[in-house]
């Protein structure tokens, strides 16, 4: 039995090292910058731990609800060696997140977080998936456009998400409002899990501009190479 830290740090062992396995098998992923490509590649993982969550939607809503009131911690709570499997590492994932960070993902009533997981995983987790399995195809039109599509989509869906959150932390109305019962102090400190959509908002924008100066360089140099070589030219008087 281990606690639910080193589940997590095992699960991101072995994405790293299939991840890696897989771009040294196909030499056009080695074309890709390392940072983008396992993002594309986490990207991908994330779609499957949001399926499992859509899935087991009910479960969560019960284990969320005994984690809540016992005071448990997915980090502290000790599991056995499946929990590396990503359908019940998303099982536990998301029950610290409901309890803690998002109470909408576990309300029966709401489904703003099926919403927000599902249109995540469709256009960005399966847009990564197919702009990688293109690039392999040796297809790289179709590459750009699809990753294009799942990093433009992962930066609006983090954004909206995000915004809509401080939304409701001030609305009396709202589950996630901030209350004695449920505090999130200054700067979200109290509810620390939030700030990991702060870096799915940073990685998919940090990407665009990287692909758009790569774009603008390329073109750059494509236009030079076209240029006449003017020592070759004659000039006649």
């Amino acid at each position: 039995m281990i606690n639910g830290i080193m589940i997590g740090m095992i699960e991101l062992f072995i994405f790293f090292y299939f991840s890696k396995r897989i771009r040294h098998k196909y030499e056009l992923l080695e074309s890709i910058y390392y940072i983008h490509y396992y993002w594309f590649m986490f990207t991908i993982l994330t779609m499957i731990w949001e399926i499992s969550y859509i899935i087991q939607y009910e479960s969560i809503i019960i284990l969320s609800n005994e984690y809540f009131q016992n005071k448990e911690h997915v980090w502290t709570n000790e599991y056995d060696l499946t929990y590396i499997l990503p359908w019940k590492l998303s099982k536990i994932f998301y029950t610290e997140y409901g309890s803690y960070a998002d109470k909408q993902y576990i309300t029966k009533y709401n489904h703003w977080g099926l919403i927000i997981e599902g249109s995540h995983a469709v256009l960005c987790g399966m847009g990564s998936l197919i702009g990688i399995l293109n690039l392999i195809n040796q297809n790289k039109t179709n590459y750009f456009i699809f990753i294009s599509i799942s990093m433009g989509s992962q930066l609006m869906n983090s954004f909206l998400y995000l915004s809509n959150y401080f939304i409701q932390l001030n609305d009396p109305c709202n589950i996630n409002y901030h209350s004695e019962e449920f505090p999130s102090g200054t700067l979200l400190y109290k509810r620390p899990f939030m700030y990991i959509n702060f870096f799915w908002m940073f990685m998919p924008l940090f990407i665009i501009i990287n692909l758009l100066n790569e774009n603008h360089n390329k073109r750059n140099r494509n236009n030079y190479d076209s240029i006449p070589n003017l020592k070759n030219l004659k000039i006649n008087v």
